[in-house]
Formats: C-alpha cells, structure tokens, sequence
C-alpha cells in the first residue's frame, strides 16, 4: 500500500527518500524530519507498516513498498539506504543506477567487489557514494582526532579497540546472526567500526590476524571476535568485537610516543556519557602521568546529524565525501581475511 500526500518543495534542501524501517532506519527518519539540509519525502519499507507508522507525523512525507517508483522519480535527489546488510550493495546499484546520490549503511554490502562496482559506477555516473560510519562523527572520536593531528601523543604506537554489548532477548532470531542476511556475525556487523577507526589512523594494514568464536549464542556465526592489525610504520592494533559483553562498552585507545588518547562511551547508545582522555607523559619519564578529561556530546544521533552534513556538502561541492568509500571497501577486505583464515 502506498501512502502519498502533497508535497512542497524546498529549494534549499536535498529531496531524499528513505530506504529501510528497522532500528537504524528510525534513527535516520528522526533526524532527517528535523533536518535544515533535507527534506525527507518517502519511506519505503517491505509491508511491515513501519515505514507509515513513522511518516505519518512528518510533513508532506509518504510511504511505500514499491521502491522502483522512488528511484523513477526525478524529483528526488537523493536515497539513504538502512537495510539488512544483503540488500545494501543491490540497492545501492540500483540508485546510483537510476542517478540518485547513495548514502548507504555501513557495511556498505556483504563483499568488497560489491563496494568496489559501486564505487567505480558513481564515478562512471558522476555522483557521490558514500557509506555510513557514523562512529567517525562521534563528539569523543573527532575531539581525539583533531588533538592527535595537532601532535598532543606524537607518533602512534598502538591502539586497543573494545565494543561489545550482550545482544536482546530473541536475538538469536535476528538477521544479524544470520550469515545469509549479514554476511558474518558481530564483526561484519559492528566490529567494523573499530576496523574503520583504527584504519583511520594506521592506514592500509600489512599484517591482519584474528579469532572468532561462537560460544554462546551458537548461530553458526562469531558472538566474539579477536582481530590483530599492523600499519606499515609497526603501529599494532588490537580489536575485540563482543556480543557477550554483559555491560555494554564502547572503549578507543591510542597510546602515543608522548601519550594517549581514550574515548569512553559512545553516549546514550552505550553507557550513556561519552568522555575523551588526554593523557600526557612526562618527557624525562619523570612524575606522574597528567590526564585531562574532556566530557563530550552524549547524544548520539547527532554523529548522523554530522554524517549527513558531510554526505550533503559532497554532493554539492561534487566531490569524494569522507570517509571515502574505498576506506570501506578496505576495512571489509579486513573482515574477508578474518573469515577466510578462521572457519567456525
């Protein structure tokens, strides 16, 4: 069933359609219906009715199963694709397809010669392509950025990434779990924010290890994974993806020549509070280690706020968004190697 009602254009706003009803999807719907940069106009979902529950308050937006008539409208500008991770890249290829500018979810698609096709084509088509890291836009995360660019730890050493929470009643049922539908388990799902983080810093990885174990909720799919990466410069990383976490944790470390960085908590999503750590060594080794703390934004859809931002201001300036796309298609050739050198 479509739901469709009158619609005014405004000129200073992208047109976007939104691809997905599902937890991240609502996300999106909420920040887009505030939005001062797009205008969102559809939902469209596979018959669940969510996609009419959250149009229904949000001026001149409708609903819709038939996704082929979003992508034959000219008058929108853009889709925004959050999916089960199957449907990413096939969705994404049929927007960039029909000339839309794509915003997708991360992974982006099960494969990285599916992110690849799809990079290749926006660029064929001259639009922009860009996947959703949206830790990246994280208030903590970008705060740490900006003071190991001004040299406040020097040269990286190592980094220590831990994310895991204890999953839901029922979600063993999930797609997530499901290899067919995710493409993996808790590491193609959200151990690839830590891979793309820590990619961020390091660089292409030269050497890349990992473990994942099914010990708990038994779906033939990792509940907890173990991933080591080295830089060409010996930076060493270490990531522990965890859906066995029973307090859920967001914790990023980067421990420098001259002193770390420490994000804690990715606000309300995990924890509630989100802070960064400035720690500072005495040069000589001398005395103790002086640490500020810097609390930071706590509300986490705001780091959508700034992706969106970002995704928008690309399209206009016609130009590759960051992160890039190919930063993601990297950060899944981490997750293939992991797969393929560790069979559950």
């Amino acid at each position: 069933m479509n739901t469709k009602r009158h619609t005014t254009r405004d000129s200073s706003k992208i047109r976007v359609a939104h691809i997905g009803a599902g937890r991240m999807g609502r996300r999106w719907v909420s920040v887009l219906s505030k939005s001062r940069i797009a205008q969102l106009t559809t939902i469209v979902d596979h018959g669940s009715g969510e996609a009419q529950k959250l149009a229904a308050p949000i001026p001149g937006c409708s609903a819709t199963q038939d996704i082929e008539s979003v992508l034959r409208d000219p008058s929108i500008d853009a889709v925004i694709v959050s999916t089960p991770h199957r449907n990413l890249s096939e969705i994404s290829l049929a927007a960039l397809t029909a000339h839309k500018h794509v915003l997708c979810e991360k992974p982006g698609a099960l494969t990285s010669a599916e992110i690849k096709h799809n990079v290749d084509l926006a660029k064929k088509m001259k639009l922009t392509y860009m996947i959703g890291y949206n830790h990246r836009f994280h208030d903590g995360l970008l705060k740490a950025r900006k003071e190991y660019e001004k040299g406040t730890i020097g040269e990286i050493v190592f980094i220590r990434a831990r994310y895991g929470f204890g999953g839901r009643k029922g979600y063993n049922t999930e797609w997530r779990l499901n290899p067919a539908q995710s493409g993996g388990g808790h590491l193609i799902d959200q151990g690839v924010h830590m891979i793309d983080l820590v990619l961020s810093y390091i660089g292409k990885p030269q050497k890349i290890e990992g473990v994942r174990s099914d010990t708990f909720w038994k779906k033939g799919s990792e509940d907890n994974a173990f991933v080591l990466l080295q830089g060409g410069k010996k930076q060493t990383a270490s990531i522990h993806t965890s859906l066995t976490q029973w307090k859920p944790m967001h914790s990023f470390e980067i421990y420098g020549s001259k002193g770390y960085l420490e994000v804690q908590g990715l606000g309300m999503k995990y924890g509630g509070s989100e802070k960064l750590i400035i720690g500072k060594r005495a040069q000589d080794f001398s005395g103790e280690v002086k640490e500020h703390i810097v609390e930071c934004n706590s509300v986490a859809d705001d780091s959508l706020v700034l992706e969106l931002e970002e995704f928008v201001s690309a399209i206009k300036e016609k130009r590759e968004p960051s992160p890039s796309p190919l930063e993601a298609y990297e950060t899944l050739k981490v997750v293939e190697t992991v797969y393929r050198k560790n069979k559950l």
